[in-house]
């Protein structure tokens, strides 16, 4: 098997992994969340690049030193990303069920879109950046996919 197939394919297992883990989330107070099937996709999707961020920033932190981790991590990062504006694109307000989703996201639409395509060209780019190795070079690419994750969050999220 080729190796970018082989990596392809571990990167796709990783995701589904985790999308397993967040699907059995709990919200505080130990209480499973009640989402509508699109509300619990979009929050699987992203989750995907929550976990990924989090064990990329233990690498980072030294807590973690599993050698090219950060590079299939990244990968799972740029995975969520480019699932997540296709994730968005219905409309669901209204639906019955738990949501961090702002009406202004279809309100503002062209701009929750933009931001969602930088978010995944960024992440591309982190990923290409991670595959070096060269932490001047990932750094740097990493704050500004994370800083998409932010500023989409602090305008679109509850």
């Amino acid at each position: 098997m080729k190796t970018t197939l082989k990596r392809k394919l571990i990167v796709a297992g990783t995701a589904v992994s985790l999308l397993a883990v967040s699907a059995t989330s709990f919200a505080h107070g130990g209480e499973e969340e009640k989402r509508s099937a699109e509300s619990q996709y979009r929050h699987d999707v992203m989750m995907l690049a929550k976990y990924a961020i989090g064990n990329i920033v233990q690498h980072f932190q030294g807590k973690a030193d599993q050698e090219g981790d950060v590079a299939k991590l990244a990968e799972v990062m740029a995975l969520s990303a480019s699932m997540s504006k296709a994730a968005f694109e219905k409309d669901i307000r209204g639906n019955e069920g738990h949501t961090e989703a702002k009406d202004s996201i279809w309100d503002n639409w062209d701009d929750f879109a933009a931001r969602a395509d930088k978010y995944e060209a960024d992440t591309a780019a982190f990923a290409e950046a991670a595959k070096t190795g060269d932490m001047s070079l990932i750094g740097p690419a990493f704050k500004k996919a994370a800083s998409n994750c932010k500023s989409c969050h602090d305008e679109y999220r509850k």
